[in-house]
């Protein structure tokens, strides 16, 4: 009995000792001094719901890898990062950062050992630097009708910006949207639908419109656009003379687009020209009719002109 018990704690003691050369084995290498720490991203320019990854390359002052399994510490200003990383066999470590929804340029720093610290810079967030908006068709007939709204959003270097914020407007008729935020594609676009009805145009004093879009980010910025919309009006002839002895001057005072115009001059003559001149063979009064036509139909209207021959 007292043989085993003498025995016993010696059996401890070297299951300790092992236990600890292990645990020795296990620690991590420190990087030696004068190491020389690379860091670089890619992509350097992420989403603020995006990642990029950090690759960070620890080198001996000879030009050879340092032990695999060095850590490599890392801090961010903004997003977050593993506070550290192993190194392979070839001296490399590899991380994520994440944005975390976070807008503006994190600094990443990596540092081992006795190195001196490596930053790189990356771009959280992209902002949206231009927009244009395609309508299609670009003009409604004033009984109604509806367009196809297209929005192309890029970033500053003229990349479609991926997940912007679009908000698409109107100054009359009803969107597709409700007015509500759209988030571009990949590719950059975000489409809406305008309805127009007559009652709406009615409303417009002129011969358009305008719709707009408004693009927005987390980071503040807006960006913002407007193109008109030409609404096709029937015609309204009208018109206007000047007379001189027995010449008299026309012109065309239409309200709305025309594309083609036929005057009847009351003495069996007539004209396609839009601001023509007549002379009449002799005085007297002349009924004289215009008509003015575009694609969606044609007006007249007849006026009484006195040739006086003076």
């Amino acid at each position: 009995m007292d043989t085993r018990r003498r025995f016993l704690p010696a059996v401890i003691v070297a299951s300790l000792c092992l236990a600890l050369l292990v645990a020795c084995d296990k620690t991590n290498p420190v990087a030696p001094s004068g190491t020389l720490i690379t860091i670089s991203a890619n992509p350097d320019r992420i989403p603020s719901d995006g990642s990029a990854e950090i690759r960070v390359v620890a080198l001996r002052p000879n030009g050879t890898p340092v032990s695999s399994g060095t850590l490599v510490r890392l801090a961010t200003t903004l997003g977050s990062i593993p506070a550290s990383v192993p190194v392979d066999d070839r001296g490399e470590a590899l991380a994520m950062l994440a944005a975390n929804g976070q807008f503006g340029v994190a600094t990443v720093s990596a540092s081992t050992g006795g190195s001196e610290t490596a930053t790189v810079e990356i771009q959280l967030g992209l902002s949206p630097a231009s927009v244009t908006v395609q309508v299609t068709p670009n003009s409604v007939p004033e009984t109604g009708g509806e367009a196809d709204l297209l929005a192309i959003v890029r970033d500053d270097r003229g990349q479609p910006l991926e997940k912007a914020e679009v908000n698409f407007r109107t100054e009359v008729g009803t969107l597709d949207s409700g007015g509500g935020l759209i988030s571009t594609g990949a590719d950059g676009t975000a489409s809406d639908r305008l309805i127009v009805t007559s009652g709406d145009l009615d409303t417009v004093t002129g011969d358009n419109f305008q719709v707009g879009v408004d693009v927005g980010s987390g980071g503040g910025q807006l960006v913002t656009t407007n193109v008109n919309v030409s609404i096709q009006r029937l015609p309204r002839a009208d018109f206007t003379f000047n007379t001189r002895n027995l010449l008299v001057s026309f012109e065309d005072t239409t309200d709305g687009r025309t594309t083609s115009w036929l005057w009847t001059f009351g003495d069996g003559n007539t004209s396609t020209r839009q601001n023509p001149t007549h002379t009449y063979a002799e005085t007297g009064t002349y009924a004289v009719t215009f008509r003015a036509t575009n694609t969606l139909g044609s007006d007249e209207v007849t006026k009484f002109v006195q040739v006086t021959g003076q």
